[in-house]
């Protein structure tokens, strides 16, 4: 299987062979690299040139400085793999990465996006494990979830990969001024919102490197700057749901039991179940809710207690 691995570089000349190595490295060797800058101004073009004479799979893609969410678009532009991975320049993959990920989309045909745990080396060094039991889970569809509630679902940009035929539906992403930083979460709102089947591999797969400059790591959480996010989040998933037309003219019966049907889908763990009840709580009577409060499985609900 083809893939691509879409690197995004601002500045980050000091790590970004590191990077590139580990994805020359990997176990699985049918691979193009689309290396993207975007308007350093250190010596990354220098290096990038270097890189791409020492190797025909790495592709150079010099863009004007506008933000990781405009790299991811350029990058995609250029990619031709069916699955596409993303890696910052600051973060590199285990050498077995890409073998475990395309098991997982063989394997389970219905996967369009996959999400893996991973491990902070640098100034932080420890294992990041997510909060789902098994080693690999299937959570199913959450378009409507992520619509109504803004979850979040997913990781660090190096630890997303997504089938081709998802990144279709979606790209080339709007509103790339709104996220110069943090652009991984466009990744994960549209993954939900154009209904791809989330999986996720919970177990250290890459390496996310901290180093005091990471733009998010380990940065205090302003108020404002977390207010702009959540409203250019809104933005965005107020576009998708205008782009689908299925979202926003749902209500009453219908969206309860679309709700539940979704929410039994794949094997989604407890906080993601109890996400799904403020939302249902003005559209169905008390006793159907009861088995919130009580932590039951919502699939024993879906399949007990009949909808009004």
């Amino acid at each position: 299987m083809f893939v691509s691995v879409l690197i995004n570089n601002y500045n980050y000349a000091d790590y970004l062979e590191d990077a590139v190595a580990s994805v020359l490295r990997q176990s699985h060797g049918d691979f193009e690299i689309i290396l993207v800058d975007d308007g350093s101004t250190d010596h990354s073009r220098d290096l990038i040139g270097e890189l791409v004479r020492r190797d025909a799979r790495v592709v150079s893609c010099l863009k004007a400085n506008g933000g990781q969410l405009s790299a991811f678009n350029a990058g995609f532009a250029r990619a031709r793999g069916e699955v596409l991975f993303f890696l910052d320049a600051d973060d590199r993959y285990h050498p077995d990465y890409l073998e475990k990920a395309l098991a997982v989309y063989r394997e389970h045909t219905t996967c369009d996006f996959l999400f893996c745990a991973y491990e902070c080396f640098g100034s932080v060094n420890e294992p990041v494990l997510l909060d789902y039991p098994a080693s690999l889970t299937d959570l199913g569809y959450t378009g409507l979830l992520t619509y109504h509630r803004r979850t979040w679902i997913g990781a660090p940009t190096s630890a997303l990969s997504l089938r081709r035929s998802l990144a279709k539906r979606f790209f080339p992403i709007p509103f790339e001024e709104d996220w110069r930083i943090c652009a991984d979460e466009c990744l994960i709102l549209l993954a939900s919102l154009y209904h791809g089947r989330k999986f996720c591999l919970n177990e250290p797969c890459l390496g996310y490197r901290t180093h005091g400059g990471n733009h998010f790591f380990g940065r205090d959480r302003h108020r404002d700057a977390e207010l702009r996010r959540k409203l250019n989040a809104a933005r965005l998933v107020a576009r998708a749901g205008e782009d689908l037309g299925q979202y926003r003219y749902l209500g009453g019966t219908d969206l309860a039991r679309l709700l539940l049907q979704e929410a039994a889908t794949g094997n989604k763990n407890r906080r993601l179940l109890q996400a799904y009840a403020p939302v249902l709580e003005p559209l169905l009577p008390k006793p159907l809710l009861r088995p919130w409060r009580r932590h039951r499985k919502l699939r024993q609900l879906v399949q007990k207690a009949p909808l009004p």
